[in-house]
């Protein structure tokens, strides 16, 4: 991937307005050949009053590192502090040196989104190859409701 995609993958993320956005639920999806990061959110919109509901797929993901406080999380309204995404991180390279050592080039075309919630809520950090924002529906956000006789 040259340097204008990576440009382009990170400017398109950093520019959503990330700041008292709300992540209501994550998962990791197994497709095929991939796994891919999904996180439910309520995006920030032009006023801090208008959230927008949308799903987050953190695509090809191959690394997650989650440290969420549900209590701190549920206690904050689940309010995100911030958000970004980088090409090369100390994280990266980190992986590299440690894990992926006999793979040098094993991070090429990845990246680092990194989620920070409100105190004591935690943060995590995903590498993936890329993002997709899908909107979502009251109707399929709504939790099945379990069939009762």
């Amino acid at each position: 991937m040259n340097s204008k995609n990576e440009n382009e993958v990170c400017e398109r993320f950093n520019r959503l307005l990330w700041h008292d956005s709300k992540l209501r639920a994550f998962q990791v999806l197994r497709g095929d050949s991939v796994d891919d990061v999904v996180l439910e959110l309520e995006l920030r919109g032009a006023s801090e009053l208008e959230l927008t509901r949308m799903t987050l797929v953190l695509e090809d993901a191959i690394f997650l590192f989650c440290d969420i406080d549900l209590q701190g999380k549920r206690e904050c309204s689940d309010d995100i502090s911030s958000a970004k995404c980088d090409a090369k991180t100390d994280l990266m390279a980190r992986l590299q040196t440690e894990r992926l050592q006999y793979s040098p080039d094993a991070l090429a075309g990845y990246f680092h989104f990194s989620f920070y919630l409100i105190p004591p809520g935690g943060s995590m950090d995903v590498i993936a190859s890329g993002f997709r924002l899908e909107g979502r529906t009251k109707e399929s956000s709504r939790r099945q409701q379990p069939v009762t006789s």
